[in-house]
């Protein structure tokens, strides 16, 4: 599986801030931008951030497309049975909103700070991209940021996407990820509340949130968080509720990433790439059988059947390695590319099996 590299610069990924005036371009795939949340608030908007938008004229803040809601109660023969964790640690589990499809992959949680820098947003497109191409579903809050970043990349991807959002299903909130809203649904993904459509945001309503997503999802991953950040309350439900918590390490002078520092003293496990979220869950790949002289394998100077089938970027970082172990950032310094992209790319064949990890960060070809 990977290694852990070096962090991804922040140049790898930076998208533009979707502007403050309504009638701007409203693209959900800002990693800058956020909204106008009160600083002492550990999760949710503030009140008086509530109370603005419901002053916002509904035709601004309404899905495009509306598709009905389906109310799953805690006795709904389709009722998440995952949830039914939720009945120890609130004494019931919670009635839940829906719209869409919930996907039947299985789950990660990706979730970090709404005012997440532009490295943050650039591992989180990596990461997700990865988790997508190894079959899981990913969740997130919906929010600015992280979210966002989470979101837009599984639909890159071509993946399933879930908003466990704060509010009623009829106040998308932020408005201003409406269109990142509508996309979800049309890809396949889901909307899901704890709340009545008609509910407004409030500070409760993103805490309570967070005990479902670390409900439904099979690990919990926080790329980025400051030490009041909501998304360490994320990180609470998954640990109450004895979930794989995965954060990601953060330099010690970074503000912004305080509390994944935290995160880590109180025993969250570390994160750099997917393989290591595919390890909490038990994934690992199958043990390579040894040939024996009987079973002697395809001549070396013949193509693999299926290179075709990978991009350019795994053609060219097949092209680097072969039966020596080559280290990752070698790889990357000669095939010219970011760590993600070629995190990614070494993901992608390790998983088929055409390169195996070696030691200390390395990698060589593999024998099929």
């Amino acid at each position: 599986m990977l290694a852990r590299g070096r962090r991804p610069s922040s140049a790898a990924s930076t998208t533009a801030s979707p502007s403050s005036s309504p009638s701007a371009d409203t693209s959900p795939s800002s990693c800058a931008r956020a909204p106008a949340w009160s600083s002492s608030s550990r999760s949710g908007p503030s009140r008086a951030s509530a109370e603005r938008f419901h002053a916002t004229p509904a035709a601004s803040r309404r899905w495009t497309c509306v598709p009905s809601t389906v109310v799953l109660a805690p006795d709904a023969p389709d009722y998440p049975a995952a949830l039914r964790d939720l009945a120890t640690a609130e004494r019931a589990p919670p009635t839940l909103y829906l719209r869409g499809a919930l996907p039947t992959l299985p789950a990660v949680a990706v979730v970090g700070r709404r005012e997440a820098s532009a490295e943050a947003c650039a591992f989180t497109r990596a990461l997700v991209h990865d988790l997508v191409a190894a079959g899981f579903a990913v969740w997130s809050g919906g929010a600015f940021g992280v979210d966002a970043a989470a979101h837009e990349a599984t639909l890159e991807a071509g993946g399933r996407t879930v908003v466990v959002t704060g509010a009623g299903l009829d106040r998308p909130y932020p408005r201003e990820h409406v269109p990142l809203f509508d996309r979800v649904l049309a890809a396949g993904g889901a909307l899901l509340s704890r709340l009545p459509d008609t509910i407004p945001p409030r500070p409760q309503h993103f805490l309570a949130r967070n005990h479902v997503l670390a409900a439904l999802t099979r690990v919990t991953v926080v790329v980025e968080a400051g030490l009041k950040s909501g998304a360490r309350s994320a990180a609470a439900a998954a640990r109450k509720l004895g979930r794989p918590l995965l954060v990601v390490p953060h330099p010690p002078w970074t503000e912004a990433g305080a509390g994944c520092a935290e995160e880590l003293a109180m025993g969250a496990r570390a994160v750099t790439c997917a393989a290591d979220v595919l390890g909490a869950m038990g994934h690992h790949p199958p043990p390579r059988r040894r040939r024996t002289e009987r079973e002697p394998g395809p001549p070396r100077a013949l193509p693999l059947p299926f290179e075709g089938t990978f991009g350019p970027l795994e053609k060219a970082v097949l092209g680097v390695l072969g039966d020596t172990p080559t280290h990752l950032d070698v790889i990357c310094d000669t095939v010219g590319a970011p760590l993600p992209a070629v995190a990614g790319a070494l993901l992608t064949l390790t998983l088929q099996a055409v390169v195996v990890e070696g030691p200390a960060g390395s990698y060589r070809r593999g024998k099929r």
